[in-house]
């Protein structure tokens, strides 16, 4: 566990010359100041949602956005000053006021923001890696390296069960705006962001197919939504930062069905895996905290998984935790 205190680690966060030269955007600028200048953090959540309707790469993202249905905790840079205690204490009631919201189906995503000018124009380097893995320990309440995969828990409360899914946190920084993980960047700060497809796909085919609901609503537009989006994400300075194989590079198993009719525009595309700049699923990557703008020479990452939310198979345990759902 990183045992600095939080006070000894924001005295080490310095500003970015790169970002000097390259400044934000006019959308970010702009989004950046509202929160900043916010007389509220019921305010900052409409900008922020505004904001992220328009912006967030995942479509589940900006539709968490426009329905309201994302639970944020605005932390200060007096919070952080403030000490351990004080953060532990306000993330862990905005985190039960999400787990609440989430039970009765009203929300699928949690954020935790850390803003402030500092923040917002901070060096991505070892020191803001270790504030970062700091906020992540207060929030997880356990070990968070480097590069590792980490999740929360959010249940929902189903007309006939109670089920439970784990929930993927990762890292969101202004740093990202302009660099090679843009589709990371969110404004004034950084933070942790958490969104549970498999619950967003069960309330949405609960309100749109009833009780039992119809699978076209959930998972298997899920699959075709994720596919469709992996396919057309835009290139950042080094390219694209994850996209779909093809199956005839890479076959995919013949036991694995396909749950949903794709589009044209997806034939020859494997449905069970994809690649990227990145590994997705990490807390923490550590190329992200590298002042360079450009992505650190490296392979690329093959495997990434797209069977969560289709394939149910005893060696395939994510499709409960992450896809369907754990009943409790």
């Amino acid at each position: 566990m990183n045992e600095v205190p939080l006070k000894a680690l924001l005295d080490r966060i310095v500003p970015d010359p790169w970002r000097t030269a390259n400044p934000y955007s006019e959308a970010f600028a702009s989004a950046t100041s509202q929160v900043l200048n916010a007389a509220s953090d019921a305010d900052r959540s409409e900008v922020l949602s505004a904001w992220l309707e328009a912006n967030q790469p995942c479509l589940f993202g900006r539709t968490a956005a426009k329905l309201r249905r994302i639970e944020f905790c605005f932390l200060s840079e007096a919070d952080l000053y403030a000490g351990d205690d004080h953060v532990t204490g306000r993330i862990a009631k905005h985190r039960l006021q999400w787990r609440r919201r989430a039970f009765k189906g009203e929300s699928s995503a949690f954020i935790i923001l850390a803003y402030s000018e500092l923040f917002a124009s901070a060096e991505p380097n070892d020191d803001l890696f270790l504030l970062a893995q700091k906020l992540a320990e207060l929030y997880l309440m356990q070990e968070v390296p480097e590069d590792a995969i980490r999740h929360d828990t959010v249940m929902l409360k189903t007309p006939t069960e109670r089920l439970s899914w784990k929930v993927g946190a990762n890292f969101f920084g202004a740093q990202g705006e302009g660099r090679w993980w843009a589709d990371h960047r969110i404004p004034a700060g950084f933070g942790l962001s958490m969104n549970s497809v498999g619950h967003f796909a069960c309330v949405n085919r609960m309100e749109r197919g009833g009780a039992e609901g119809d699978q076209r609503y959930g998972l298997d537009s899920a699959l075709r939504i994720a596919m469709q989006l992996l396919n057309s994400t835009l290139p950042g300075p080094d390219g694209r930062n994850t996209w779909l194989l093809e199956v005839a590079d890479k076959p995919e198993p013949v036991a694995v069905r396909c749950p949903v009719a794709l589009p044209k525009a997806l034939n020859g595309k494997n449905r069970c895996e994809y690649a990227g700049l990145y590994h997705t699923d990490q807390t923490l990557p550590r190329a992200y905290f590298l002042p360079d703008p450009r992505r650190p020479e490296g392979p690329h990452v093959d495997g990434l998984d797209l069977t969560y939310l289709f394939h149910d198979s005893p060696d395939n345990p994510d499709y409960r935790w992450m896809g369907v759902g754990v009943p409790e």
